[in-house]
């Protein structure tokens, strides 16, 4: 039996998901466990963590990459078919999935305690803007989605076992 690379991209596609949500995860963490700095070691209060996953106008970049250079390649083609194994080929050279960033983002508020040590002038403290309601709730979603793509590695790991048993 040959085994080629194509045979685990479903486990390299899990692997990017559960990256992803890893990122996310620690992200929103670091919000919680910071949401009362109100000083970093650069002098300013904690700037919030969101984790970006390269998404324009609602789609990934990446895949958009992929279906235009199918799409181009495809008038070149029978139209009776795809390309057979250059459609692989076309396929592997894109990656797939989001691309995973952290962005901070100043966003702050302001309250009255002139005796805390960070208080300005008059009397205000800057903290950053952060709910942990939200931050709860953004954790609890990438938990879940990280637990699916547990789901969906195991789901491909029966299915390789059984593809071996063969």
């Amino acid at each position: 039996m040959l085994i080629n690379k194509h045979t685990f991209s479903s486990f390299r596609n899990v692997a990017r998901g559960l990256a992803a949500q890893r990122i996310a995860m620690g992200a929103v963490t670091e919000n919680i466990a910071n949401a009362s700095t109100t000083r970093t070691p650069d002098g300013t209060p904690y700037a919030i963590k969101r984790a970006l996953h390269e998404v324009e106008d609602g789609r990934y970049k990446r895949f958009d990459t992929l279906l235009n250079k199918i799409q181009g390649d495809m008038e070149l083609t029978n139209a009776r078919h795809l390309g057979g194994s250059s459609l692989r080929r076309r396929l592997s050279d894109v990656e797939m999935g989001p691309l995973t960033t952290v962005e901070p983002t100043q966003a702050y508020r302001t309250e009255f305690d002139p005796s805390h040590p960070h208080a300005d002038e008059q009397g205000y403290v800057q903290y950053p803007d952060i709910n942990v309601v939200e931050e709860m709730a953004r954790l609890v979603s990438a938990h879940r989605i990280y637990e699916a793509n547990l789901s969906a590695f195991q789901t491909a790991k029966e299915m390789a076992k059984r593809t071996l048993e063969i």
